[in-house]
């Protein structure tokens, strides 16, 4: 059936789609190609008549995944891949005016793939058990979102645009979200990995005050920025790969004059040729005085940033996702072991604070589950607390600090086909999320037995009585899977979603002790 409502643009059809109305490819900001590259981007330009949407705009510009192999299944839509990409994709239960409980969806995808539109992120069945209106939305990435020019044209350009591609964002959800039945004084950012760093972003940034009131952080948190002069190398870097001199006046217009492709080939060369640490993001947004005045955690620590409810949380094996694939690292022997934690340590900055003896014996034994861990799992171990683990309760340890209210989960569920080597890995729990588990490819791939699905209703359950409430700690949400503490700082109790125990302690005082050596020393910048 269809359904028509007027935004401030014009009218739009949507469709309703088993009890919820759908509308795909809703434009929140104008065309950002062309001139509108490297730039913030615009408000979106008024249309006539009414405009169909049910159907997903295109993706931001991003080279091939796995997903493109399977077409029906990719994370760029039909519509393919353009530079203007600034679109939403918004599930309601109804356009009724009922100001439900808004929920705006940042996808991840390292800051260099994936859309608003994936398949799996379908908000559905979100939407509908929650009673809350879902609204996943696409932002500009790899150079063409978040590569630093500030330095070579500081009026031509903008710093930081897919940050400020979300800002964008919020301010059409306040402005539009009551027509799609949702509330605007009731808006939850919630978002995995790249989305939840995201996340961590907006909390600092000045600008995005009064646009959100709640946050959900999956396997993300806030230590993923650069500094001026590394966001600079950066695109340095970027700029001699295309044959360009970085000192002349007019090499932005330049990178203007490009096609996209070319610049996404720019892009993928970096991988290599940056040399970064691995598990460090070659175009996360960079500190610019401006959008992100410092450090977002030294923003924390003062006091500066947002203060709203917020829930924390990663996956058990987190870095399962990227071994479990990787032919080369699974083969892993002690010298390159070695090899791979002193070069991470040196780059990371640590090599005369912690040595590789002193990882290996801390991370050789699993504790919890009293067993000795392979070459392949302590690697795994160690990225995860590296990358994902300690950044999070970093956060949630600032974030209580200053008497917000925090509370921090662990996602511990693994499929049953393959448990070992892919585990509660990286972006496991985001089919249990969105209730896409039940799609036929993904029951195919990992055989989830019929009690996975009990997990998925009480993670939606949760999540959305957070989005509700602005908390977990009480009745309605402790009989769907377990009691919800809320987290302390430095000694904090966390939920476990999947696993044998209910709850554990997030870490303990001999992990403490080794990441105070462990964690680098930063600056505030």
């Amino acid at each position: 059936m269809k359904t028509t409502i007027t935004v401030q643009s014009g009218r739009l059809e949507g469709e309703e789609q088993k009890g919820v109305v759908v509308f795909r490819g809703v434009p929140f900001a104008a065309a950002s190609a062309g001139e509108g590259r490297f730039r913030a981007p615009r408000p979106v330009t008024h249309w006539s008549g009414t405009r169909l949407a049910r159907r997903s705009g295109a993706a931001a510009p991003q080279g091939a995944m796995l997903s493109r192999l399977i077409p029906n299944y990719s994370a760029v839509p039909a519509a393919g891949w353009a530079e203007s990409c600034l679109h939403a994709e918004v599930y309601t239960p109804g356009c009724d005016r009922r100001r439900r409980p808004v929920m705006v969806w940042i996808h991840g995808g390292g800051y260099s793939t994936g859309s608003g539109s994936f398949w799996i992120y379908d908000g559905s069945r979100l939407a509908q058990r929650g009673d809350v209106v879902v609204v996943a939305i696409n932002y500009r990435m790899g150079v063409f979102g978040n590569l630093d020019l500030s330095w070579a044209d500081s009026e031509g350009t903008d710093t930081n645009v897919g940050i400020r591609d979300q800002l964008a964002a919020l301010r059409w959800v306040r402005d539009e979200v009551e027509s799609f039945g949702g509330d605007p004084e009731n808006v939850t950012l919630f978002g995995q990995s790249a989305g939840a760093m995201s996340i961590g972003n907006l909390m600092a940034s000045p600008e995005a005050k009064g646009l959100f009131h709640r946050v959900i952080l999956q396997s993300g948190a806030m230590r993923h920025v650069h500094d001026a002069d590394e966001g600079q190398r950066v695109a340095h870097e970027v700029i001699l790969h295309l044959g360009l001199d970085p000192d002349q006046k007019n090499v932005v217009e330049q990178m203007r004059g490009l096609s996209a492709e070319t610049l996404l080939k720019a892009q993928q060369a970096m991988r290599h040729r940056l040399k970064l640490p691995i598990g460090t993001l070659a175009w996360q947004p960079t500190v610019d005085r401006d959008l992100l005045p410092r450090r977002p955690l030294d923003l924390i620590r003062s006091g500066e940033a947002v203060r709203c409810p917020m829930l924390i949380g990663v996956t058990r094996d987190e870095w399962k996702m990227f071994t479990a694939a990787d032919a080369r690292r699974r083969k892993l022997d002690e010298p390159m072991l070695r090899d791979y934690l002193v070069q991470t340590l040196e780059r990371d900055a640590l090599s005369d604070q912690v040595d590789v003896d002193d990882l290996l014996d801390h991370y050789g034994h699993d504790r919890e589950r009293g067993t000795r861990r392979g070459l392949i799992e302590i690697w795994e171990a160690f990225q995860s607390d590296r990358v994902f683990r300690r950044p999070a309760i970093e956060m949630a340890d600032a974030y209580a600090e200053e008497d917000a209210p925090t509370w921090v989960y662990r996602f511990d569920r693994a499929p049953s086909v393959m448990s070992e080597r892919v585990g509660a890995c990286h972006s496991i729990e985001l089919p249990f999320l969105f209730g896409t588990l039940r799609h036929p490819l993904l029951r195919a791939a990992f055989a989830w037995p019929p009690d996975a699905l009990k997990l998925s209703d009480a993670m939606q359950d949760a999540w959305a009585h957070f989005a509700h409430h602005g908390r977990l700690n009480d009745e309605p949400v402790s009989q769907s899977e377990a009691s919800w503490p809320q987290y302390r700082a430095g000694e904090g109790e966390l939920c476990i979603l999947g696993g044998r125990e209910k709850r554990a302690q997030a870490a303990d005082t001999l992990e403490r002790q080794f990441w105070e050596r462990l964690t680098p020393a930063e600056p505030s910048l």
